[in-house]
């Protein structure tokens, strides 16, 4: 039973969920044991993130992975929409030299310049990131930090042992037991989103470890034997391309022009 390697590059719009569904059917009707999702993205559409993450959280008959590509075509990125879609996977790895993070919804003002959500939007996200972290056993006060600006994570040594700790329980540890708790390390400011480097995913225990290339991934997971690794056609990059927010918005005032 083979690795399948499926890309998921770019911004995260609709075409990339039809993808995405078609490949995966691809790989799991071949029996593949494991479906790796190569993750390069600054981010995209929320709605479609989320149908996506769903979508992975549902399968069952084959390990799902996230990885985070380095080298020198990639972003080495997985921010925004592309950190929740990592969190729906059961194993997450990531190169040396990649980050994940930041992914609190943003919206688009009259202006086209990018807004925060309100605070419906975030909350929403906030429990869903939050959920699914706890699901496939990734740290969910990572998720929240990821998501919220008012979430405040410290590594604290506790009774001997390093953890990570949100603010508001530290104050209360310390007001109930002074000096029960040290804090080591300010890993998310509030005020801040948090974005991690692969280091500092693999310290806290978001990744289960480093791949810098597909040989060394396939090593680590265990898998035998060649991967298949799928590509996005030529059709699927015409179908992105007219779909995008911009292609659309200048379709829509041509139109307009067209009908003056």
């Amino acid at each position: 039973r083979a690795a399948w390697i499926i890309p998921i590059h770019g911004d995260i719009e609709k075409p990339v969920l039809a993808f995405i569904r078609r490949e995966t059917a691809k790989a799991r009707a071949a029996g593949a044991a494991w479906i790796i999702y190569d993750i390069d993205t600054f981010g995209g559409r929320v709605d479609t993130a989320l149908q996506i993450s769903s979508f992975i959280g549902s399968i069952t008959d084959a390990r799902t992975v996230a990885w985070v590509r380095g080298g020198p075509d990639s972003m080495g990125v997985s921010w925004s929409a592309g950190a929740l879609i990592a969190f729906s996977c059961k194993e997450i790895y990531m190169a040396n030299g990649t980050s994940m993070g930041a992914a609190a919804p943003v919206t688009m003002s009259t202006d086209g310049q990018a807004q925060g959500a309100g605070e419906k939007t975030v909350s929403a996200v906030r429990s869903q990131m939050a959920a699914i972290a706890e699901k496939n056993g990734h740290p969910p006060l990572l998720a929240l930090a990821m998501v919220d600006y008012d979430v405040e994570v410290w590594e604290v040594e506790l009774n001997g042992e390093m953890q990570l700790m949100p603010k508001d329980e530290i104050e209360r540890l310390e007001a109930r037991a002074p000096g029960a708790l040290t804090r080591v390390k300010l890993v998310s400011a509030e005020g801040k989103l948090l974005a991690l480097t692969a280091g500092e995913a693999l310290r806290f225990g978001l990744t289960r470890g480093l791949a810098d290339n597909t040989e060394s991934l396939l090593s680590v997971l265990g898998a035998a034997g060649t991967p298949i690794e799928t590509r996005i056609s030529t059709s699927d990059m015409i179908v992105s391309f007219l779909s995008s927010s911009v292609i659309q918005t200048l379709l829509i005032l041509i139109a307009l022009v067209c009908l003056y």
